[in-house]
């Protein structure tokens, strides 16, 4: 999370006092004005106090404690699903020795029916410090809408022995807010529009009352952006993915500059495409938001980072801060970080003073538990002149759960207070389907765009290939807009958004109240465009003169590319690095063709853990796939690997899988049948790009497989006496492998099925005809993301299953089966 800062300093407030105003104080004795009356104190001392107080004459000391649980306590009644303010306030004692700095949470013990309870959590600081002085908790929550029994405020999380005073408690119901939208888009007149004094000089060549001036508002002051990923900028296989980021968005985040991204050592770090793909967005006129230079949560820092302390670590910090501000030297206008320290604000800030340094935060806005705490530490920074540039609030909106505006603008509100400019950095949220999506979207958007506090919104993702498909806009290769996407583009390029046509015959001076940003002016004369003016709209009225001369001329119009129209692609084929696996034949003295399937463990679950399964000493390998139980597509693929002096099917498990891979091998027997086992690739990094895996005219590819180092491929295909395997994605390219043999009279054909259908877990079957033998099985999907294949137990019928929703124009997996007959 982040540092508690000393707020000694910052004591009046009171949280969320002006949506509470007039609201009925819920806790009794609320601030010990009565002394301890209304409150519980199980098992250790609670005392009034007289001398240590934080407002009024009276406050507790809690002391001889025994455990981290045991703090005050009252019963209250809630509503179910209600909303609620809480706040109090909280000092440690100094202990002898100093037991060092404390958690502290507010909970509620929610007993139910059952006899189970829920301890639910309002609010919390990760350290608290006798120098820190009295420190406010504070949140606001809503009330889980379950039926209950009992429900018992209290404080916890001190450790044994640890003493504190308490004060100022209070619990007040927040009303829901029925205007907000009304006020949001008052705001939103007020805040995003600025007024244009237009003045138009007409040369005597022209007359005015032929003139027609278009005035178009083609980019906000306001930040509209997404997080995107380096590799989709830079590859011209993506073009139409950079044209719809081009088209939805002025500011971008670049995530590849986190440290354990990485693409070097830390001698010869590599972050080439994360700066490449930074240039490609500035040529297009969109703002860069490097995004987290330092994140100190473990397991976000390189390896060769975990194990350092003190100077050390100061110094491999101040190692990456130089060399990443001479690589990004002039092109961030802002960046973020989590946890950044003073020394690194300042390190940073000194090295390139160009963009605005941010504190980023998580669950400030979405949840309220830790507003205040994050409150207090931009007040910190601000006070001690580091060069912080403003505060960022995530908002990974709670998922399947209608957004609240009433409690994300008084989360908002409560940041404001510290005089700093808000972005929003990671918008996203989660609908059971694309209408309601869209409408949660417009809700969250119409209040963020009102905020005065708020400079921009940065979605954390907007395409399914880079994020959830239930928190997306645009799907699939066919790059189609989902409703949310819609609603997005009508807010930000209609609703609030500036186009007009005005004939100058009615004038040639007038005012506009125009939404700030870009704008362009095209001067039509008598129908036909004859000059094009542009200018900015600040947050200032501005006067625009435009002189329009000449002698009536068309001038040529700057083309309009739909950003949505399909952008064909140049696949590239390879068969390069191709050499020989291994070699088994079968000792079979049956003339008759025998296959079956012999399946692995699964392997352990996480980023390339394996399971091998291998054929009997009679049989040979032909068939290698693998699949994910749960119907996901995060698995590497398979391989077919020599391994001690055994030819084995081996299945990878993929990065962020939550189960583990199994392999499954055919295995087959034949008088005379031998294989050999081939290899190719990489293939190109290009969408659909292949690596192919002949086999010699005498033999049949009577199983393929795919590999790839980061889960994405279209996997396998059969054609022309070859395996081939396909790309999906720009990361590493895939690997072929080919069995590829021959035996007897044998021989062998290749079977795809129809497509399954689009949803995840969706199947598609292809079974042998009858007189043949699968001896092979694997999966295709012409666009990505299989869950994997398997064979049919006692059947020979090839089984593909979809590991990702489809959507549009795309379609489902297929299955690809070998056959062979003698």
């Amino acid at each position: 999370m982040f540092q508690a800062m000393t707020t000694g300093w910052f004591l009046a407030v009171v949280l969320l006092g002006s949506v509470c105003v007039g609201q009925e104080e819920l806790l009794v004795n609320p601030s010990f004005e009565n002394g301890i009356s209304g409150w519980k104190h199980d098992v250790f001392t609670m005392d009034v106090e007289t001398t240590e107080v934080h407002g009024g004459s009276m406050a507790v000391k809690c002391y001889g404690r025994t455990q981290s649980w045991q703090g005050p306590a009252q019963d209250v009644k809630l509503k179910l699903g209600g909303r609620y303010a809480f706040s109090s306030y909280f000092k440690l004692i100094e202990d002898m020795p100093p037991k060092g700095p404390q958690p502290v949470m507010i909970k509620i013990a929610i007993g139910y029916d059952d006899g189970t309870t829920n301890y639910f959590e309002l609010t919390g600081r990760v350290r608290v410090t006798p120098e820190d002085g009295w420190v406010q908790l504070g949140s606001d929550f809503i009330f889980p809408n379950k039926p209950y029994t009992s429900a018992k405020l209290y404080l916890e999380g001190p450790g044994p022995e640890v003493s504190f005073y308490f004060d100022d408690a209070s619990l007040k119901e927040i009303p829901e807010d029925t205007n907000w939208e009304t006020d949001a888009n008052a705001r939103i007149e007020k805040l995003r529009k600025s007024t244009i004094h237009f003045k138009f000089q007409v040369g005597s060549n022209l007359d005015a009352k032929d003139i027609e001036v278009q005035i178009d508002h083609v980019r906000h002051l306001f930040g509209f952006g997404s997080v995107l990923r380096s590799d989709f900028l830079i590859d011209d296989d993506y073009k139409q993915y950079q044209n719809i980021v081009q088209h939805m968005f002025n500011w971008a985040t670049i995530q590849d500059f986190k440290w354990p991204y990485n693409r070097g050592t830390r001698e010869n770090p590599d972050y080439k495409a994360a700066v490449a793909a930074t240039d490609a967005l500035r040529k297009m006129g969109i703002k860069v938001r490097g995004h987290c230079m330092f994140w100190a949560v473990k397991g976000n820092e390189p390896d060769y980072v975990s194990p350092l302390t003190g100077q050390d670590l100061k110094d491999v910090v101040d190692e990456h801060i130089k060399y990443m501000t001479n690589i990004t030297k002039g092109k961030y206008d802002a960046t973020g970080d989590q946890n950044f320290t003073f020394h690194m604000f300042k390190a940073i800030h000194a090295a390139d003073p160009t963009p605005d340094l941010f504190l980023n935060d998580y669950d400030v806005v979405a949840g309220g538990g830790h507003t205040l705490e994050y409150l207090d530490q931009i007040n910190t920074f601000k006070a001690a002149k580091v060069g912080l540039g403003g505060a960022g609030v995530q908002s990974h909106l709670q998922d399947l759960t209608e957004p609240d505006p009433t409690l994300l603008k008084a989360r908002l509100d409560h940041l404001a207070k510290a005089g700093v400019p808000l972005w929003v950095t990671e918008l996203d949220l989660a609908a059971p389907d694309e209408t309601k999506r869209a409408d949660w979207h417009e809700k969250v958007l119409r209040l963020y765009f009102s905020h005065p506090a708020l400079h921009g919104v940065i979605f954390w993702g907007f395409w399914d290939h880079e994020t959830d498909p239930l928190k997306a806009m645009v799907h699939g290769y066919g790059y189609t807009l989902d409703e949310a996407g819609k609603r997005f583009l009508r807010l930000t390029k209609k609703d609030w958004s500036t186009h007009i046509n005005k004939s100058l015959a009615d004038g040639t001076s007038f005012d506009l109240e125009g939404f700030q940003g870009d704008y362009n002016v095209t001067v039509y004369y008598r129908g036909k465009p004859i000059q094009i003016s542009s200018f900015s709209l600040g947050k200032s009225n501005k006067n625009v003169n435009i002189n329009i001369n000449g002698d009536g001329s068309e001038i040529k119009l700057p083309p309009v590319v739909d950003p949505f129209e399909h952008v064909d692609i140049i696949h590239e084929t390879t068969t390069q690095n191709m050499y020989v696996v291994g070699q088994a034949a079968s000792t079979s003295t049956s003339a008759k063709l025998s296959c079956v399937t012999r399946k692995s463990a699964e392997s352990e679950i996480g980023d390339d853990m394996n399971a091998d399964v291998a054929c009997n000493s009679d049989e040979v390998l032909t068939g290698c796939s693998s699949y994910l139980k749960n119907n996901d597509w995060r698995r590497d693929g398979e391989q077919i690997v020599l391994t001690n002096g055994t030819v084995v099917c081996r299945a990878i498990d993929g990065f962020w899988s939550i189960v583990g891979t199994q392999a499954i091998a055919r295995c087959c027997s034949l008088q005379g049948l031998s294989c050999t086992y081939k290899t190719a690739g990489p293939s190109g990094t290009g969408v659909d790009d292949q690596v192919l895996v002949p086999c010699a005219d005498t033999e049949y590819p009577l199983g393929c497989a795919t590999w790839t180092y980061q889960s994405e491929s279209d996997g396998t295909l059969i054609a022309n006496n070859t395996c081939i395997s396909q790309n999906d994605d720009p990361a590493a390219g895939v690997y072929s492998y080919a069995a590829c043999c021959k035996g007897g009279s044998l021989k062998c054909s290749s079977i795809v099925s129809a497509p399954s259908g689009q949803n995840v877990g969706d199947k598609a079957s292809a079974e042998c005809p009858s007189g043949s033998v699968l001896t092979g099985c694997n999966v295709f999907s012409k666009n990505g993301r299989a869950a994997g294949a398997y064979i049919e137990d006692g059947a020979d019928v090839c089984t593909a299953v979809n590991g990702f929703i489809k959507y549009g124009d795309e379609i489902g997996v297929q299955a690809v089966a070998s056959c062979c007959h003698t």
